[in-house]
């Protein structure tokens, strides 16, 4: 290399350091690129560009990074990618068999002890994991100590416990917006809903926050603002959540009825019958540039002052049937709706989502027809699936027409995804099999729910066990049947 390559390549690479300590991750990779080119295989180079790709979750560029380099793959900057890319890959195993190799290393002890327990997390090994944070808090009291240890109690289902944590982390950093948001999801599961309400916001501006549509138009300080306004709400997470909070948009009618709902075109049909002042759009039909205020959907508890579970209304959505899919059950059986999965990049999916062998028994019960009504079926479960014939595959209708079907079933079964969301808003008879440490929207019931009341819950009594779960299902399947046979 020569001088002035040399000279340019301190240069960039002086300038990435600058934009790395911003968490400018987006201009500190540029830089950091540059200075590669000119300078090739230099390893603090690399593994500054590895760090802005665990940073910023990009794990397939981390992969071709690594990929570049095979042949200084056994220098420690490319260890620590490599224990981080298996990771990210579910290979717990190399990773941690990686990361024993370099832990002792000053410049990485940290981040690979966090990485250390994180995969002793995966593989539910948690006093492991445990053991690593606490001696961490003996080295150090920093603030992230404190937030995995709440993150570790939360997963367990321990909010109070995760609560206390996140509190000391955001005594050391209190603007720490991924700890804030944490913090919320705590305060809400204990329906502290004053404080978890406000410190909800913070997922807008935590790690990989969820982005803020139609920045141009302007948000209230307060409703009061909105009299007589015209205003959009726009939806903003998955489809479970636009369902569970649009009947917060039918109590901005008291101010205004110039309101526009606009959701995910899978949803924007359904929810066309929420009212007739609520014109629900989908995003491939909406002008943004004719409204007053916009409100992100969530946001609006937090607007409507909601405090106690009692002020959270119930309405039963009035869907129009346009479908005649209820000519494929048969009255002669109990037809009932099963989801047992939701989607697997969630990162509590392998608590909340059901592996498919616990229904084997309740699925050769006599006498009832299944009708699958969630839209993905995991590899694992496609030979398994085909094994039974009174399981009735619909994930490949459109949700409204399984809403359709859902109005004219017996019985809808789910595990916690969207789908007990639309049973529970069409009023439909269903049961909710939860897990022990259940999303922050089902607090810590065990037999029913606020936000439904024609939904029943059957919650794990231990971690990620569903053995009891299940045998209180079967029974209940089996009592529903007897009355089924009931003359009328």
């Amino acid at each position: 290399m020569n001088n002035k390559n040399l000279e340019e390549a301190k240069i960039f690479f002086t300038e990435g350091l600058k934009f790395l300590q911003e968490e400018n991750y987006q201009e500190a990779e540029i830089k950091f690129i540059k200075s590669l080119d000119l300078s090739p295989g230099r390893l603090s180079i690399i593994h500054n560009l590895i760090s802005i790709y665990i940073n910023t979750d990009q794990k397939y560029k981390l992969k071709k990074l690594l990929e570049n380099y095979k042949n200084l793959s056994e220098e420690k900057e490319i260890l620590y990618g490599k224990a981080f890319s298996f990771y990210f890959e579910n290979n717990y195993l190399d990773s941690i068999a990686v990361c024993k190799k370099i832990v002792e290393f000053q410049e990485f002890k940290f981040s690979i002890q966090d990485l250390l327990a994180s995969n002793f997390k995966k593989q539910k090994k948690f006093l492991d994991a445990l053991k690593i944070y606490k001696q961490k808090l003996k080295d150090t009291k920093s603030h992230l100590v404190f937030y995995n240890i709440g993150l570790l109690f939360s997963e367990l289902g321990r909010t109070r416990i995760a609560k206390y944590y996140f509190n000391k982390c955001r005594e050391i950093k209190k603007d720490d917006h991924t700890n804030l948001f944490s913090l919320a999801l705590c305060k809400l599961k204990l329906k502290d809903f004053e404080n978890g309400f406000l410190l909800y916001e913070n997922r807008f501006k935590k790690q990989n926050p969820i982005e803020l549509k139609f920045q141009h138009i302007k948000s209230p300080n307060f409703l009061s603002e909105i009299k007589d306004k015209k205003i959009l709400i726009w939806d903003e997470q998955g489809l479970g959540d636009t369902l569970q909070f649009s009947r917060f948009v039918i109590d901005l009618l008291k101010f205004t009825d110039q309101i526009t709902f606009v959701v995910n075109s899978k949803l924007s049909q359904i929810l066309s019958g929420l009212d007739k002042n609520i014109l629900v759009k989908s995003y491939d039909n909406l002008n943004s540039e004719n409204f007053d205020y916009q409100i992100p959907l969530c946001s609006l508890p937090k607007y409507l002052d909601i405090k106690t579970t009692e002020e959270i209304n119930f309405f039963s959505l009035k869907y129009i049937n346009k479908f005649d899919n209820h000519l494929l059950l048969d009255n002669k059986k109990l037809n009932i709706g099963i989801a047992w999965s939701g989607n697997k990049e969630y990162f509590l999916d392998t608590y909340r989502s059901i592996p498919f062998k616990y229904f084997k028994n309740i699925l050769n019960l006599k006498d009832i027809n299944f009708f699958k009504l969630s839209k993905d079926l995991r590899d694992e479960d496609k030979d398994k699936f085909t094994l039974y014939p009174n399981l009735i595959d619909l994930s490949k209708r459109s949700l409204a027409e399984v809403s359709d079907y859902i109005k004219h079933l017996d019985l809808v079964i789910s595990s916690d995804t969207s789908i007990i969301h639309l049973a529970g808003i069409l009023n439909k008879k269903s049961i909710l099999l939860l897990n022990y440490n259940s999303d922050w929207r089902w607090f810590d019931g065990i037999n029913n729910t606020v936000w439904y009341p024609s939904v029943q819950v059957i919650k794990q009594s231990k971690f990620n066990s569903w053995n009891e779960v299940f045998t209180k299902l079967e029974k209940k399947l089996e009592k529903l049947k007897l009355d089924k046979k009931k003359p009328e």
